[in-house]
């Protein structure tokens, strides 16, 4: 009897060694799979991060000539607003009627009457008046 299984002894370590072998390269294929899976889902994701860099990179690049362009603006509009102010100083330095208006104008802002405007300002009262009345339609809104 033991002529009988060493005999088949060979036999059976070849046959448990096949599948043995069968398994684990079955396992590893299913291993091999999965990464490839992952390999393909992970490569996916690159490539969308990828595009969304990049429409984000054009999108700030465009912010930004369009902050770059919003700033010039704002210069030139500041500078022409500069000019203007100094133009109305020269206006009203070269228009003594109008600093009296001016002056007049204040007065009636603190308060002052009729006969005020008349004697600090040398307004005629219809003046006078005419501009107490402008002062009461304004607070009136």
């Amino acid at each position: 009897m033991l002529d009988v299984v060493l005999h088949w002894l060979p036999l059976g370590v070849s046959i448990t060694v096949a599948v043995v072998a069968f398994l684990l390269l079955r396992r590893e294929k299913k291993a091999r799979l999965n990464l490839d899976a992952k390999f393909q889902a992970m490569e996916l994701l690159y490539k969308n991060s990828r595009q969304q860099h990049e429409s984000l990179s054009k999108q700030f690049n465009e912010l930004r000539a369009g902050s770059i362009g919003m700033s010039q603006k704002l210069a030139e509009l500041s500078q022409r607003f500069d000019d203007l102010v100094d133009k109305q100083n020269e206006l009203e330095m070269h228009d003594p009627d109008g600093r009296l208006y001016s002056r007049a104008s204040k007065m009636v802002e603190l308060g002052a009457d009729i006969h005020e405007l008349m004697e600090e300002c040398d307004l005629p009262k219809a003046e006078a008046e005419l501009l107490l009345s402008i002062r009461k339609q304004r607070m009136v809104r």
